[in-house]
This record gives structure tokens, sequence and C-alpha cells, in this order.
């Protein structure tokens, strides 16, 4: 899918989104979505997100808006994977105990053992002593 195509199916969403069509998307319209989609999150954290997407403050989400929230998290899950093939240096796929050392050593050469295992347990959600690129994401995301 190109750009554009991908623009027009961003703008139709945010239409789907806007129920009062009125060329913007209100707090009440994001909640009813989020509700609508048997999502469990927090009210104050809908909130954070409406203040965080409109860039303005005028209370309301505009398509540009809308469109450019859309980019940059486009922008940083692709920052991400770059990252993380920085990282996995045999291009497995995962990033081992190993590796993980040696760059965090490059990064900073005063960093122990334990605490790099400790940054591949907390982010080792299945317990395989890997990091996939979703745990790293995962991760990095907190």
């Amino acid at each position: 899918m190109n750009q554009q195509e991908s623009n027009k199916e961003l703008r139709s969403a945010f239409r789907m989104i806007d129920l009062k069509k009125s060329g913007k998307i209100s707090i009440h319209e994001l909640k009813h979505l989020v509700r609508n989609l048997n999502m469990s999150v927090d009210n104050q954290v809908v909130d954070k997100v409406f203040k965080d997407i409109d860039q303005n403050g005028d209370g309301s989400i505009q398509v540009e808006e809308f469109l450019n929230e859309i980019e940059k998290r486009h922008s940083n899950k692709s920052n991400l994977k770059a990252a993380f093939r920085a990282i996995d240096l045999d291009n497995s796929g995962f990033i081992t105990l190993s590796e993980l050392y040696k760059i965090s050593k490059k990064i900073n050469p005063t960093i122990t053992k334990q605490q790099i295992e400790e940054i591949l347990n907390k982010a080792d959600l299945d317990g395989n002593h890997k990091i996939s690129l979703d745990e790293f994401k995962a991760l990095m995301e907190e």
C-alpha cells in the first residue's frame, strides 16, 4: 500500500470515529470508541492520550493531528526495529545475553553483568532467556 492509499484509509478511519461528522474527534467520541472496542482502559489514560494527540490544545483532534500521531507512532516503530536489529548481532531475531552484554558495555563500560541480566530478565516475558522484537518493543515503550 502506498502513502496516498494509506492516508485515504486513515482519513476514512478518522471519519468513522468522528460520530458527529464535525471534522474533529471529541474526547467523548474517543471514549466511545474505546468502550465499543471493549478495551479496558482507564479514563485517565484515554484523557492523556487525547491531550497528547490534540497538538493545538483546542479540545478536539483534527484530521491532521490524527494523521501526525499515526505517522509518529509508525516512525517510532521503525526506529525500535532498527535499534533491535543493531543489537541482534547474529541476526537471529532475538537479543541474547551475550549480545546485550556486548552492546551495553560499549554504551556504559561500568555496567555489571548482573545489571545486564536484570534487563534481560525484565524484558524476557516468555522466559526463553532471549529478547524477541515484541519483548524489546514492550521494554522500550514502558
